[in-house]
């Protein structure tokens, strides 16, 4: 039976989240693969990993070789210094004038929008040049360096690379829709090859070529570059082939099983009534936890792998399911919200569909108050008896 790390005895009380590490790395392994040898990862874990954890992935990660980490931040990038990462940290939203110490000091590398950040860069600079990557945008329309306007700025950072007060180490860019069909993907990436001409030309070396995210890097050959920038998909998200496999899961525990008459109203609002008599088990997990309160009335949760809808609207701590015609739910039982539980899974795909959002929300909304417990399965496929044993192990109250 795989391994149950960390386990706390306070997350065996209510609800809490399973990371599965042998998952992340699954799905790593299935991005290196795709880009092959001559590219390398720089994997995203800003937002805490998107939920996940910021230090459980690095350490999970870091024996695969990533290049480097991903983080949006100043505060995450000394973060991830604090927990031993030695290694390039990019910072990809703009940092203000007054991070710039901070960078120099953690060895951070801000990706620069424009001129303007990257002189900042290069008048703060210490004995060592600033590292830096130049964003060119090439469709995103957030932020970045014109592409159309290359000619007339690569002059200006060939002028400033040159002054050796920044090394250039990276120029990038970032596709609006490479999980969506159409050119726009190809489209932006030869918009990004004229912009790399056209500093090649001013006499300077764009450095480390990267723009694709896990869909561009799964789903469009020969954008590859020399990194890719694997976020969601890391996770367990997004619907692209090979589909992700599932890191996370979400269990609740049943804190009460009620018989209930037909007209019983359940939750604020009274917003479902019991048709006829019934019952229902409530969970001790609710939006204050993540769960999201547009599955009210709309979600559902696995009870011994039996699907149980919601009734009623999410509250802050709890939410209620139908368990009409069934004597095997009691309290204590563990319920599952997202993740699989026998022959059943609610996938992370199906809950954002459910809440008209998209994964990465799904992920980044899930709460301090759930604790994490780490799962460590085979880096092969899961064995469905063994998913199952290890849950009902939890369910024994380790």
């Amino acid at each position: 039976m795989p391994a149950l790390k960390n386990v706390p005895i306070e997350a065996m009380e209510r609800a809490w989240i399973e990371v599965d590490l042998g998952a992340l790395r699954r799905n790593s392994r299935v991005i290196s693969d795709r880009v092959g040898d001559g590219c390398r990862l720089l994997p995203m874990v800003k937002a805490d990993a998107y939920g996940v954890g910021m230090e459980r992935v690095v350490r999970t990660l870091r024996p695969l070789g990533p290049w480097g980490f991903g983080v949006a931040t100043t505060r995450e990038g000394r973060a991830l210094r604090r927990m031993g990462w030695d290694g390039p940290v990019v910072v990809c939203t703009p940092t203000l004038p007054a991070d710039i110490a901070s960078l120099v000091e953690e060895r951070l590398e801000p990706v620069v929008p424009g001129l303007e950040a990257l002189l900042a860069c290069a008048e703060r600079r210490r004995d060592e040049p600033l590292s830096v990557h130049l964003e060119v945008d090439t469709g995103m329309g957030r932020l970045g360096l014109s592409w159309e306007q290359a000619g007339e700025w690569a002059p200006e950072v060939a002028s400033v690379v040159r002054a050796g007060a920044v090394r250039l180490v990276g120029t990038m860019s970032h596709f609006h829709s490479a999980d969506r069909p159409g050119d726009s993907t190809r489209t932006q990436w030869s918009r990004l090859r004229e912009a790399l001409e056209a500093m090649r030309s001013a006499g300077v070396d764009p450095g480390l070529v990267h723009a694709a995210n896990s869909a561009g890097a799964l789903l469009h050959s020969g954008v590859e570059a020399d990194l890719v920038r694997p976020g969601i998909y890391l996770y367990g998200g997004g619907t692209w082939p090979p589909e992700a496999a599932p890191v996370v899961s979400v269990r609740a525990r049943v804190l009460a099983v009620r018989d209930v008459a037909a007209g019983t109203t359940v939750s604020y609002g009274a917003t479902w009534t019991a048709p006829q008599a019934g019952r229902l088990a409530t969970l001790g997990i609710g939006y204050g936890d993540g769960l999201r309160r547009e599955l009210s009335n709309r979600g559902r949760a696995l009870l011994h792998g039996v699907e149980a809808p919601f009734r009623g609207v999410v509250c802050m701590d709890t939410v209620v399911v139908d368990v009409t015609g069934r004597d095997d739910v009691r309290p204590g039982d563990v319920a599952t919200l997202l993740g699989k539980d026998g022959g059943e899974s609610i996938r992370l795909a199906d809950m954002a569909r459910q809440c008209d959002t998209i994964d990465y929300e799904i992920l980044t909304g899930l709460g301090d108050r759930l604790s994490r417990v780490e799962l460590d399965y085979s880096d092969t496929d899961a064995d469905e008896d063994l998913v199952f044993e290890a849950l009902e192990t939890i369910r024994d109250g380790i």
